[in-house]
């Protein structure tokens, strides 16, 4: 699968970003995918890449297991380099049906 996800993000032809897990301690940065939830130290990124959720996040709002989205936009700190940090906001637009919270960004935007 993995392998099948670089060829796609190759295919998009947009810049990708690799994001790696910041760990707050030594246990962490050792601890496995399945030691930590299924979170991988390592996920790659781009804009109009597809997505799917692994796990219930937020069930209420329809934010589940197998839902599907396609990353619009990396939204990165004004001044900052992307090279060097990590996104402060991926912007997800989920498939029709899936998500029933608001929409709207401006309101977590300075």
């Amino acid at each position: 699968v993995k392998n099948l996800n670089i060829v796609r993000l190759a295919n998009l032809q947009k810049a990708v970003v690799r994001c790696k897990a910041q760990h707050n301690s030594t246990e962490a940065k050792k601890a496995s995918e399945e030691d930590a939830d299924g979170l991988e130290k390592e996920v790659l990124l781009a804009e109009g890449a597809k997505i799917m959720i692994t796990r219930n996040v937020w069930t209420s709002k329809g934010l589940v297991n197998g839902a599907q989205g396609v990353v619009r936009k990396l939204w990165y700190y004004p001044g900052s380099n992307p090279r060097d940090v990590l996104p402060a906001v991926v912007s997800v637009e989920c498939n029709e049906g899936v998500y029933s919270g608001q929409h709207e960004l401006s309101q977590f935007l300075c």
